[in-house]
């Protein structure tokens, strides 16, 4: 067996006390999960973006850009298939809660356990 280099003895202690770090929230100084939840300034910002795209500017966006690209594939200067591409886009900007929503009740059906996985 042979004696471990000083550099590889640092490596090692390094190792050790990174996984002793990262296994204790508390020892990384991390929030707690049981109290506000490990997401929730992501959660926070995605929800304001959320709002501004399904809100009242979003809204009026919507309708100009479906009259715009309506009136210019009725005077043929676009292709019809550009007016599909825009009512799609805007049917997944106004639908992706609920598409969301559906696609994760789906997945939780079968899962019995209550644990948050942060």
């Amino acid at each position: 067996m042979r004696a471990l280099k000083n550099n590889e003895v640092i490596a090692v202690a390094f190792a050790v006390f990174a996984v002793a770090l990262f296994a204790s929230p508390e020892l990384a100084l991390a929030q707690s999960t049981s109290s506000s939840g490990c997401f929730q300034p992501i959660n926070t910002a995605m929800t304001a973006i959320m709002s501004f795209m399904t809100g009242t500017f979003a809204t009026t966006a919507a309708t100009c850009a479906i009259a715009a690209t309506g009136y210019m594939c009725f005077t043929q200067r676009i292709p019809w298939g550009w007016l599909f591409a825009v009512v799609v886009g805007i049917a997944l900007i106004f639908g992706a809660a609920t598409i969301v929503t559906s696609l994760s009740s789906g997945m939780n059906s079968g899962s019995t356990s209550t644990s948050s996985g942060c």
